[in-house]
């Protein structure tokens, strides 16, 4: 029997794109659709769980465990010098800290001229006018307590800052005496425009020392000399730079960072004829945009008071630690860690396993500061070489994808958190890799940051998280 298909219906099925998906036909339009919020959905989530693949698997699931009674051991140590001379920012300060201690912090730094030989105006030696001698440098940050007088030093080098590759934190040079400061004591204002000039133009922040106005005269007395060089060797022999400190407050103070890679961050002279109205200026630069950064590095100095910390030092007291770690920058403090009972871990998994996720987890101690005062914003987690013990390297967890290690502090859970699913692993597979690790302040050199950290005995301690599958068992 021939059935006949109403005429209505057919001409409305003719109208419509796809009429395989019509009440019940298949439409492809529909269904790219829908696959592909499907697609993205599952890559979506793949992404934020990378750590949880394959604990969903249908029906059978493999036998998925955790743990975060894996033992730590943890105490406080002093931190090793730092690279300083490859910094983008420039510390000088003093911090009067009730619990890290007294932390100081000083500058080396060379004052170039663009070109040599340097152009001076023609002015005779015995009617020769030196109006003022400043030093700027442009603020671009601070820690601290910016209300506290400081009273700054500033000293002619009597050795060429060395132009190596790497200079650490604890390097110091030979110094001539003091260079007479006019304005010595002063507060600092690390957010405040300054206005120079005939226009009296805003300009960036900055600290502006006026030096003794000898220092000038000797350099615009000795041009004939300065005209004969061509080359910055030349100069570094006969000006070999500043070395500036804060002398030690009994207030808690703070710490100021500079760029000196500015061109406002400068040495100038500013001199005259006797009489003549008309200004001219000298300047010296910290750096050079076009060519290279001239060299200026930080050097730290460190007394530290409190007893929980000098136990741990001296001591390597592992029970004091067991409460209360301590992490500070400028080369003071780094906590160590170590993980010595993971192959008892091994034993009573009963065979091979596969890490799923690894999570160092290290809360704040907020009891322990008692100021205002921004903790560490990031720490970072390295590890000792297995195989060269005594050298710091970093974990592979460190270049899995942005965001994937860790370490930023979680401002409402109080704590830091690290990603050590793969260095775990490797732990699991080769007991030669279960070197300690070491808890220090990112970018160390650069900021005064510090925190107080629970230990792994407190009630909310330090942990090691672990979820964990085992694929043969049965």
């Amino acid at each position: 029997m021939i059935k006949i298909i109403n005429s209505k219906s057919n001409i409305a099925l003719k109208k419509i794109i796809n009429p395989r998906y019509y009440r019940g036909f298949f439409r492809l339009k529909s269904f790219i659709v829908i696959t592909g919020i499907l697609v993205f959905s599952l890559s979506f989530f793949a992404c934020n769980e990378m750590d949880e693949i394959g604990l969903d698997l249908i029906d059978n699931p493999l036998q998925s465990s955790s743990t975060d009674t894996i033992t730590l051991i943890a105490y406080t140590q002093m931190e090793d010098s730092l690279i300083t001379n490859r910094n983008d920012l420039s510390l000088l300060g003093f911090i009067n800290d009730p619990v890290f201690g007294k932390t100081g912090a000083g500058i080396y730094t060379e004052a170039l001229p663009r070109k040599l030989p340097p152009t001076f105006a023609e002015i005779h030696p015995d009617s020769l006018r030196i109006d003022s001698v400043i030093m700027s440098m442009v603020y671009v940050g601070y820690f601290g307590d910016t209300t506290q007088t400081h009273h700054v030093r500033v000293f002619e080098l009597d050795e060429v800052i060395p132009s190596d590759s790497t200079i650490y934190s604890n390097r110091q040079l030979e110094t001539r005496e003091e260079i007479m400061v006019y304005n010595a004591e002063f507060l600092p204002f690390p957010t405040d425009s300054v206005f120079l000039g005939i226009d009296n133009e805003p300009s960036k922040p900055q600290l502006r020392i006026r030096l003794d106005n000898e220092l000038g005269r000797r350099f615009i007395e000795d041009q004939d000399t300065l005209g004969e060089m061509s080359i910055n060797e030349d100069f570094r022999t006969y000006f070999k730079g500043f070395y500036l400190s804060i002398e030690e407050l009994a207030q808690p103070g703070s710490m100021l960072f500079f760029n000196l890679r500015d061109s406002l961050s400068k040495f100038t002279i500013y001199y005259g004829t006797q009489g003549v109205e008309d200004q001219y200026t000298l300047n010296f630069f910290m750096s050079d945009p076009v060519a290279r950064r001239y060299n200026h590095y930080e050097d730290f100095d460190h007394q530290f008071v409190d007893p929980n910390i000098e136990t741990q030092i001296f001591n390597t007291d592992t029970l004091m630690g067991d409460s209360l770690l301590f992490v500070q920058s400028m080369s003071n403090f780094r906590v160590k860690i170590q993980l010595p009972y993971m192959q008892n871990f091994l034993e009573e998994t009963q065979g091979d396993i596969a890490i799923n996720s690894a999570r160092l987890i290290i809360p704040v101690e907020d009891d322990y500061l008692q100021d205002t005062l921004e903790l560490a914003r990031n720490l970072l987690l390295f590890r000792e070489d297995p195989l060269q013990p005594g050298n710091i390297i970093s974990l592979d967890d460190q270049f899995v994808a942005p965001g994937y290690f860790g370490g930023q502090l979680d401002t409402l859970k109080r704590e830091y958190s690290f990603n050590i699913t793969r260095h775990l692993q490797g732990v699991i597979d080769d007991a030669n890799m279960n070197t300690p690790l070491y808890l220090r302040v990112s970018g160390a050199a650069q900021n005064a940051g510090r925190v107080v950290l629970n230990g792994p005995g407190r009630e909310q301690p330090m942990r090691l998280e672990i979820r964990y599958t085992q694929p043969n068992t049965n």
